[in-house]
């Protein structure tokens, strides 16, 4: 036997000339591989100027001097490079990962040991790194339990992040289960890990369930809790541009404090500055009140820059982008009655159209109201008849004349009327007379200067019971 079975030490002969030399030999050997310490794993050609004792864990691929010697111990000793194979059970400290390493007769593996502290990084039969803390690669993987329960916890620093079940095809994401982005459940789908189509939802308050991307939900969209969300009913006559704080554009759409300049092209509504607002009544959907209901509010192909919507006292933004495009919002406790409806550019002018407010936490697909119901919804709030409004009248001498205008439907309160005469005129005893512009009159209070007939006709008349 010439060297020792285990770390392979030079072994001195009988009768052996400079025993010095061997036995230096020795000492060396054991200097370099006892607390092993080795610089790097991964590096696959020697370096220029290696100091004494200096080691390597030689990796696949390497060149030079050390090709050819894949996993082998590589130790610069006496001014030339030594290779050791390695032995099951050899450790070695890797100074550029700082972190131990084990042989295990087969692979260098990453070897931590137990600690009350926890280790940094775990690999089971997989490499652990800095995002992948704890990697296991195995046909199986068992929880079990300690008597009795098993809970798995996965817990997120607060609700705009993601505590999720992600599962993948060849590293490619195909379906993930859990809180993704809020703390809404969501079970959704993808078919090459890009675009995800959301399956189901779990509002987390109430527990109903809504399916985005059933038949169902295509099929039969939930209600649009916004009156004239396609801006297509305009008994003002508004023509686009400015507007006044509290002045009203499309019905049931005012300007909000600071005033909005916007303006419609078909379907498309653009709004340039400001913020508009609609006040929503429960009553008129059939409940209290819409505190501490999940609201979902959404747009279509929205350009031009990001949505601010405010539902009551809470915020939330709708991002730029084609298709149906929405965020959720809880209006607080005390949101209660009815509930100021707003939204406004986060910067610049943008364009949407359909925009839609409905419970639960997904959005469902939109549906335009017929156009008779969606105006009576309107008229509730605003009317104003076809123009011009004739009024036919007889009354008694220096008496007062009345005319019955029949609503279309039941107003929200008692309305204000406003209207202009442009046109009067009285027949008696075969004289006539017409005074053209008069100004503005109280209705039902038309007063003739003799007996005959009057007629007046008015450019404009409205009734208004505006929220």
């Amino acid at each position: 036997m010439s060297e020792t079975p285990r770390l392979g030490l030079p072994l001195l002969a009988a009768g052996q000339a400079q025993k010095h030399v061997t036995h230096n030999d020795a000492l060396m050997r054991l200097d370099a591989l006892v607390h092993l310490v080795v610089a790097s794993r991964t590096q696959t050609a020697a370096p220029a100027s290696p100091a004494e004792t200096t080691a390597y864990i030689v990796p696949a691929g390497s060149s030079g001097v050390f090709a050819g010697r894949q996993d082998n111990l590589a130790i610069f000793e006496d001014g030339g490079w030594s290779f050791l194979p390695p032995r099951a059970g050899w450790q070695a400290w890797v100074s550029d990962e700082a972190e131990h390493h084990v042989w295990t007769g087969t692979q260098w593996r990453r070897s931590q040991p137990e600690s009350s502290q926890g280790a940094a990084l775990w690999g089971v039969n997989a490499t652990a790194d800095t995002t992948n803390r704890l990697a296991v690669s195995a046909d199986a993987t068992l929880f079990n339990h300690a008597g009795t329960d098993h809970r798995l916890k996965l817990n997120k620093a607060s609700a705009a992040q993601t505590a999720s079940l992600l599962f993948q095809d060849n590293w490619s994401g195909r379906a993930e289960i859990g809180l993704a982005g809020d703390d809404q459940f969501r079970i959704k789908v993808s078919a090459d890990g890009a675009n995800w189509t959301e399956a189901l939802v779990v509002d987390r308050a109430s527990g109903l369930v809504s399916l985005p991307a059933s038949d169902w939900a295509r099929d039969v969209p939930r209600p649009n809790l916004l009156i004239n969300g396609d801006w297509q009913v305009n008994q003002r006559g508004f023509a686009g541009g400015a507007l006044t704080a509290g002045a009203f554009a499309y019905d049931r759409w005012k300007a909000h404090a600071g005033g909005a300049t916007l303006s419609r092209s078909g379907f498309d509504l653009s709004l340039t500055s400001g913020a508009i607002q609609q006040i929503v009544e429960p009553a008129l959907w059939g409940v209290s009140s819409f505190a501490s209901t999940p609201l979902c509010l959404s747009v279509e192909d929205l350009s031009g820059g990001d949505l601010e919507v405010t539902l009551g006292s809470v915020s939330g933004t709708i991002t730029a982008g084609s298709g149906r495009r929405f965020v959720v919002l809880t209006p607080a406790v005390g949101d209660s009655g009815n509930l100021a409806v707003q939204i406004a550019p986060s910067a610049g002018a943008v364009t949407f159209r359909a925009i839609k407010l409905e419970t639960g936490n997904a959005p469902s697909p939109w549906l335009a109201r017929n156009q008779t119901q969606e105006r009576q919804l309107c008229e509730r709030y605003h009317w104003r008849p076809g123009m011009p409004v004739h009024l036919d009248c007889y009354h008694a001498a220096f008496g007062y004349m009345q005319q019955l205008l029949k609503f279309p439907v039941a107003m929200r309160a008692m309305p204000a009327a406003s209207y202009t005469v442009i046109a009067e005129a009285n027949i008696y005893g075969g004289e006539r007379w017409i005074t053209p512009n008069s100004t503005a009159i109280a209705v039902a209070s038309i007063r003739a200067s003799a007996e005959g007939r009057t007629y007046a006709s008015f450019d404009e008349i409205a009734f208004d019971a505006e929220l």
